[in-house]
């Protein structure tokens, strides 16, 4: 049974590729819906004119090259990159001849490569990248790990596309995100941080979208915003974990129509920024437990790098700790000390719970506080097994004076609500009765935004 003719006209008419006909003197004959839409002319105003009136005079010459050799049968059909109204296209011309082989004209067919085309050029990128030899330079660590993730961060650091960040406090996810940004095309811009944590909650949108004046009790001038701040470079989101319900809603919003509103304001304004975020949280287990928003976590985790934690990496724990006490000494008008070998010793069975962060801020006491020429295991900090550490309990009766026990008391509040709210800092302010900046300083003070004891 031979399908009806209407149904090759209506296969056609509903094609995304641009379909063209020219007859045997080169006019155009037919343009399927497709080929208006990518040429963006009117089928009615050109069927009939020559195929030369769709194209620049510049390329007339190759158009007829390419039409004389498929006329000759030099060649079935010929292909053709173009690129059209900002896009790219494949245009494939093939010959149709009679069946005596006459010429009868030739079909033209348009495909849009521009995603094909943007994609083998971000490939040629990457490959050119990775084959760079690492840069010592860049970061003080000899595993395997980090230079790993660093290859990675160089690697996409060209492309504009979301990064997330992952791994624990203190891991350095700073110099990642300011080694992408160097790297990027949008370097001559700004490289904006927001510390997601320690923002109050109700100041949450206001700093991240701006505010109008007036727009709320305080707002006595208009602000524009972090994203407007990172216009034309990079917004740097840490701790994104830690944003309020209501606020990723409305981050997941500008994300998708790339403009932001201002708290008060009217209208929307066009963003140009980059997004790299970062957290130390199990996002997907956030997602299962409705404390992070499934839709925004596959937004932000379109690439994702993991940082491993120092503790994964023991290479790199003396080249790093040595770097950090050249630099403090520096800054300090002191010599460098170099380690003990008992110090070097402790330092390399540590855990490191709090990660870099830990390893720099001992390294800064130790140079402070040392009065020796060598860093020895009393100038490390008491985690290392030097002064006497901070009590995690509350003392007993006649321990201590006043203060310090009612600092041991708050510590011991602090740690037992952030278990029983699964280490979320929203939910653990709110059980507290204080604001989620108030949390943050503490947390702070006490040693706790790295990682539960």
């Amino acid at each position: 049974m031979n399908p009806p003719k209407d149904i090759f006209q209506a296969i056609i008419n509903e094609m995304n590729e641009g379909v063209i006909f020219l007859d045997a003197e080169d006019r155009i004959a037919y343009l399927n819906p497709a080929a208006e839409r990518i040429r963006r002319v009117s089928a009615e105003k050109f069927v009939g004119r020559p195929i030369h009136e769709l194209h620049p005079a510049r390329v007339h010459a190759a158009v007829d090259e390419l039409l004389n050799c498929l006329k000759e049968g030099r060649a079935a059909s010929r292909h053709r990159v173009i690129q059209a109204q900002g896009r790219y296209f494949d245009n494939t011309y093939t010959a149709v001849r009679g069946a005596l082989g006459e010429y009868r004209g030739t079909l033209l067919v348009s495909r849009d490569i521009t995603e094909k085309k943007d994609l083998s050029e971000e490939n040629l990128q990457l490959k050119k990248i990775l084959a760079r030899p690492f840069e010592r330079s860049l970061f003080i660590g000899e595993s395997p790990a980090i230079k790993t993730a660093l290859a990675m961060a160089e690697a996409v650091a060209p492309l504009d596309s979301t990064v997330l960040l992952t791994g624990e406090s203190g891991t350095g996810k700073e110099l990642f995100v300011a080694r992408i940004h160097s790297l990027s095309p949008r370097r001559g811009g700004p490289l904006v941080n927001v510390n997601c944590a320690a923002l109050p909650e109700h100041l949450v949108e206001s700093e991240l979208f701006g505010h109008v004046k007036g727009a709320f009790t305080g707002a006595v001038g208009a602000h524009p915003g972090r994203f407007l701040q990172a216009q034309g470079g990079t917004l740097f989101l840490d701790e994104v974990g830690d944003l309020p319900l209501a606020a990723q809603a409305k981050l997941l919003r500008v994300l998708q129509e790339r403009s932001v509103q201002a708290v008060g304001g009217k209208g929307e304004t066009p963003v140009d920024t980059r997004i790299v975020a970062a957290t130390n949280r199990n996002l997907e287990e956030d997602v299962r437990q409705g404390r992070f928003r499934a839709d925004l976590y596959f937004r932000l985790n379109v690439i994702p790098i993991h940082i491993p934690p120092l503790r994964q990496r023991p290479e790199d724990v003396l080249p790093l700790a040595e770097h950090f006490l050249v630099h403090f000494a520096r800054r300090m008008g002191k010599p460098a000390p170099p380690l003990s070998a008992e110090a070097r010793s402790l330092l390399l069975a540590y855990d490191f719970p709090g990660n870099v962060r830990q390893l720099k801020h001992a390294m800064e006491r130790a140079v402070a506080l040392g009065d020796g020429p060598v860093v020895e295991v009393v100038d490390l900090p008491a985690e290392f097994g030097g002064a006497a550490p901070l009590p995690a309990a509350f003392p007993e009766a006649g321990q201590g004076d006043l203060k310090s026990a009612l600092l041991a008391c708050e510590r011991q509040c602090l740690v037992s609500a952030l278990r029983r709210n699964g280490g979320h800092r929203g939910a653990t302010a709110r059980a507290l009765g204080i604001s989620r900046k108030a949390l943050w300083e503490k947390l702070l003070r006490f040693g706790l935004s790295e990682k539960l004891p």
